[in-house]
């Protein structure tokens, strides 16, 4: 026996001085032999190829066991892999996809986007590195830059956003996966999000989702938070136009496997109107805001995942002087989410939130005041299961979530009848059922070609009740109509089918992808929306219906290495063409004199787009040109206020040693909105077409261990003198800012 041990040390001792992996890599589909796999070993200028027959051999003499080995190819998800674990097991299987996503890294370890799981659509990711070198103020001003997205921005400030021309309460805003739009109104402020601690912004166009819900039915945004420590200590101040001003602090920790960051931001947004000096007649918006976001990798036994915890904290106030109106909001998100493993059940994900909201208006207009106070709390819970089968895919979802919301609205108005309800409870509770099926087929030969045929459906329960019914002065019940008393008392069901179909074919420089995606959509009356109904006469009013969407999208992705032209790494293309149809379509009406918009259901309305973006990656990615555009024909502008119809956008962004800079210009259209005026119907109301560009410069200011940077961002440049109600539209904004963190 001590023979056979010495034998076995000696095999051991003899591979262990050949410091080589030899191994194979094959499509995990179709099982043929890749070659032109890139093997590199990261923080290393050592790499390798596979060979025609999928062969590699690896040399990792000057490696440690835990630095990890990188597998990239064009056409396939990214496999990273430590080379201790690689030695034990050298053949790899890489999963191929026909949809290209932007390549995610951070510290080594690929946070694979959420959204791969969902239906193929046009995606774009936005890397944390965007923000942090071109001065942005918000993750608002960060997503305008897309080409699809118009910035929609309150006189108080409030940042929202549009895809593809379609309204604020049609874009779904999620944090780590967690819902961030109220239930009240379906929106949220971009501006109350940190982007200190923030790894990437993961963008789907189009309302093909299934696995968020209904609403979507332009676009989901999810913000990700950063797990992964690269940084000890961070210190920023930003420096603005109008006497604007942020400074932020982030503290990060890792103890093993456990991380933690905590964000502090605090500051003054202002802005002006043209008739009156900064000190008498501007808007300031003041923030605080407080986050932490904590991550656990476990892997004991039957538990191999990653446990997230976030929590968000914000204060908000706003004062108009010229107007004499105020606005204060308080948020708070509290958010639990496991993804991994999980002994026989295999690959589930878990999560819960708490979101509560509450603000206090004061809004003052030439009738009078009127003071509202919204309190929302809304609690969610929702599960999936993922079962691959290599060439099938599962995957199913249920969410739960039930919501609060108690609204005070009086009002000391002259001239004007007091109606309606001045206070109620309200209650909602949703029910929602989802899977999505991945068929995948074996494709041809060579595995070039692949082809995909997906298909999700999804059922949504949603029950409305009210209570505690406060009616204004005077207010007449007599005058009740059904549909005053049939407020806030629903029970909608609705099953929504979509299909999908892909073809990719995949060289050892090139990909291509193409898809169609059809199906329904519906989004349900907000609780907002209801309560407008009280505030009308019985005459003409009438029940709000819930949204429905028939929709169509043709898309086209292209990834290209062109081997003829050295000094490009890489060319990427992608494009769509859509059409949506809708049927009851919510429009919101502003009275004259009334701040407080009411709503009714436009019976059809359709929308038809394409859009494009092309970029190109130069001198090893130290330069990045892009350029992008998209045109929309909308049916009905009462529907779609205010959107531009058409936007070109074209950046440069480079990097080296110690500056960085970047340039953007962009041209929007005109944009119309109708605003319906008291015996004169809709009257249609146009700010004039613009282009301009944006410039940002960051230096790198290094002394021993503390990295500093300095940075300067100008939005606008180009004079631009638009007003609305005597608002500085398109002004010019400057930035400085400063930051050190070691």
């Amino acid at each position: 026996m001590k023979n056979y041990y010495f034998i076995y040390i000696i095999l051991y001792s003899s591979i262990l001085m050949a410091q080589d992996i030899s191994g194979s890599i094959k499509d995990r589909i179709t099982n043929a032999s890749l070659s032109g796999v890139n093997i590199t070993v990261q923080n290393s200028e050592y790499g390798v190829s596979s060979d025609e027959l999928g062969n590699y051999v690896l040399d990792i003499t000057d490696f440690n066991n835990d630095q990890v080995v990188k597998f990239q190819h064009i056409g396939y998800e990214e496999i990273f892999i430590r080379v201790d674990s690689l030695a034990k097991s050298s053949h790899l299987r890489m999963m191929p996809r026909a949809i290209q996503f932007e390549t995610i890294e951070t510290a080594g370890n690929k946070r694979k986007p959420t959204i791969e799981k969902d239906l193929p659509q046009t995606v774009s990711i936005i890397q944390s590195e965007a923000f942090e070198l071109r001065g942005y103020t918000d993750v608002g001003d960060l997503l305008g830059t897309d080409q699809s997205i118009q910035v929609e921005e309150s006189l108080s400030g409030r940042k929202t956003i549009s895809i593809r021309a379609g309204n604020a309460d049609d874009v779904l805003i999620l944090y780590n996966g967690i819902r961030l739009n109220r239930a009240f109104d379906n929106v949220f402020d971009l501006s109350l999000i940190d982007m200190q601690n923030i790894e990437q912004i993961e963008i789907v166009k189009g309302g093909h989702s299934v696995l968020y819900g209904p609403d979507a039915f332009s676009g989901v945004v999810n913000i990700v938070p950063r797990n992964t420590k690269n940084k000890w200590f961070k210190f920023s101040q930003q420096f603005g136009s109008y006497k604007s001003g942020f400074w932020n602090v982030n503290g990060q920790l890792r103890v093993g496997e456990f991380f933690t960051s905590i964000n502090q931001k605090r500051g003054t947004y202002r802005r002006q109107f043209d008739e009156f000096d900064l000190a008498s007649g501007g808007l300031v918006s003041a923030l605080n805001h407080t986050s932490v976001d904590v991550n656990q990798q476990i892997n004991r036994g039957w538990i191999s995942g990653g446990f997230d915890l976030n929590l968000a904290h914000d204060k908000q106030a706003y004062d108009n002087n010229r107007d004499n109106t105020a606005i204060n909001s308080t948020n708070n998100l509290f958010g639990l989410r496991y993804t991994g493993l999980l002994g026989p059940l295999g690959e589930v994900e878990f999560g819960y939130g708490n979101h509560s909201y509450s603000e206090i208006q004061g809004l003052n207009n030439l009738a009078g005041m009127i003071s509202r106070n919204l309190d929302h709390n809304s609690k969610k819970f929702e599960t999936r299961k993922y079962i691959n089968l290599d060439k099938l895919e599962f995957m199913f979802s249920a969410q739960m979530e039930k919501s609060f919301l108690r609204f005070w609205d009086d009002r000391a108005m002259s001239d004007v009848t007091q109606i309606g309800l001045k206070g109620a409870d309200l209650n909602r509770k949703q029910f929602g059922f989802a899977s999505v099926i991945k068929l995948h087929s074996k494709g041809d030969e060579e595995g070039r070609w692949l082809t995909d045929l997906d298909m999700s459906i999804r059922q949504d329960k949603v029950q409305d009740s009210k209570s505690r019914l406060i009616y204004r002065g005077e207010h007449q019940t007599i005058n009740d109509g059904k549909v005053f008393l049939d407020f806030g008392e629903n029970d909608w069901k609705h099953t929504i089918v979509k299909f999908s179909t892909i073809a990719s074919h995949r060289q050892p420089n090139q990909t291509i992808g193409f898809w169609v995606t059809t199906g329904t959509n519906v989004k349900f009356p907000t609780l907002q929306q209801q309560i407008s109904l009280t505030d009308l006469p019985t005459e003409g009013q009438t029940t709000l219906f819930p949204e429905k969407m028939k929709s169509l999208e043709i898309g086209i992705s292209i990834v290209n290495k062109p081997k003829g032209i050295p000094d490009i790494d890489q060319i990427e293309f992608q494009g769509s063409f859509f059409r949506n149809d809708y049927t009851d379509k919510m429009r919101v009406t502003y009275l004259l004199g009334m701040p407080v918009g009411y709503y009714d259901n436009v019976g059809l309305a359709n929308m038809v787009g394409y859009e494009g973006n092309a970029k190109f990656k130069i001198y090893n990615g130290l330069m990045v040109a892009e350029a992008g555009f998209s045109k929309y024909n909308l049916s009905d502008l009462s529907v779609f206020p205010f959107k531009s119809t058409y936007k070109l956008t074209g950046k440069v962004t480079g990097e080296w040693k110690f500056i960085s800079f970047g340039y953007r210009w962009f041209r929007e259209s005109e944009q119309i909105g109708w605003i319906l005026l008291p015996r004169e119907e809709f009257k249609e109301i146009e700010l004039p077409s613009f282009s301009n560009y944006d410039l940002s410069m960051t230096f790198d200011l290094n002394v021993g261990p503390v990295k500093g940077q300095l940075s300067y961002s100008g939005r606008n440049l180009k004079k631009n003198d638009t007003t609305l109600d005597g608002l500085l539209l398109r002004d010019t904004r400057k930035y400085i800012t400063f930051s050190a963190e070691f």
